[in-house]
């Protein structure tokens, strides 16, 4: 979680270890025990790591032997980002559903009176009907607008429920590379499949709905002509997990926007709702897995996630 290695540690003291800005948070929360004086003490910290934003639940508890005398400190860190994306996504989908009802209604009966306006009245008013044919045709188009966003809403509010099998994650991969392959000559797909990747439990729509959402935004981020793409599936039996990295070469995100790149209605792009990542990140999370995203070099992105791998040894 905190990237240190265990080789690298052991027997060491702990202000060793610990990079400057996670060495200060330590020591404050240290000043806060003994202020307390009662030899425990919970905090929930926020620490930025290789561009990731992690939320970490602290706990230091001081240990005593049979005598009564300080032999030291435990200090466990708890990971509760996923938790809290979680969360928050439960959240963002109820102001979605409530969204999406509530604009829904009122579209259907302002299209149909601008559908309606313009076919009574658009060959009737003289100079004036190119006019009034633009203002009605503006207001029809953009209640189609209007209409794409509170599906896209409701799309998020009900995401169906995930339903995991045994399934080839490299065929699943490889049918929606094919998809946009045929749909953007331009672009060079390379997909690297992972040989030795086992069959997994996954919801192969649901994956299908991933890779969508992942290929759409490195699409957007590319050259239309000069734009290069790779996907890559790879095995970690140590780790136990299987990982599949989408890397492009397009305009890169600022660093400031990585940490906010899960949240539902963040977006960097103008006609964007904002909800592609936060639906990766919910399908991956049903998946017992996670979700990332980092630079790739010499320029781009690299979105990536992990899928557990059953009875990994």
């Amino acid at each position: 979680m905190l990237s240190i290695q265990t080789h690298k540690v052991l027997n060491r003291r702990f202000i060793e270890v610990l990079i400057p800005e996670h060495l200060a948070l330590a020591e404050e929360v240290l000043r806060e025990m003994r202020e307390r004086g009662d030899g425990f003490v919970e905090k929930q910290i926020d620490l930025t790591l290789k561009d990731r934003a992690l939320t970490v639940l602290m706990t230091i508890t001081v240990i005593h032997d049979d005598e009564g005398n300080d032999m030291g400190m435990a200090i466990l860190f708890e990971d509760l980002t996923q938790l809290q994306r979680a969360e928050r996504a439960a959240a963002w989908r109820e102001v979605a559903r409530r969204m999406a009802h509530e604009i829904k209604n009122p579209l259907t009966p302002v299209q149909l009176a601008a559908q309606r306006l313009q076919k009574k009245y658009g060959d009737r008013l003289g100079d004036d009907d190119t006019v009034f044919n633009e203002c009605t045709k503006t207001i029809i188009d953009q209640v189609d607008v209007l209409k794409n966003l509170v599906n896209e809403f409701s799309r998020y509010a009900r995401l169906p429920v995930t339903h995991l099998v045994m399934h080839d994650l490299n065929e699943v991969i490889r049918d929606s590379v094919i998809l946009f392959q045929d749909a953007h000559k331009g672009i060079v797909f390379d997909f690297l499949a992972g040989p030795d990747i086992p069959k997994l439990m996954l919801d192969p729509e649901q994956i299908r709905r991933v890779m969508v959402n992942l290929l759409d935004n490195a699409v957007a981020a590319v050259d239309k002509l000069s734009g290069r793409i790779e996907i890559r599936t790879v095995c970690d039996r140590v780790e136990g997990k299987a990982k599949v990295e989408v890397a492009d070469n397009g305009c890169g995100i600022p660093a400031g926007y990585k940490a906010k790149m899960f949240e539902p209605y963040f977006s960097t792009k103008r006609t964007g709702t904002g909800l592609g990542l936060a639906i990766v990140n919910s399908i991956i999370a049903d998946h017992n897995g996670r979700v990332t995203v980092a630079d790739n070099h010499p320029q781009g992105t690299v979105v990536a996630f992990e899928v557990p791998i059953p009875n990994a040894l």
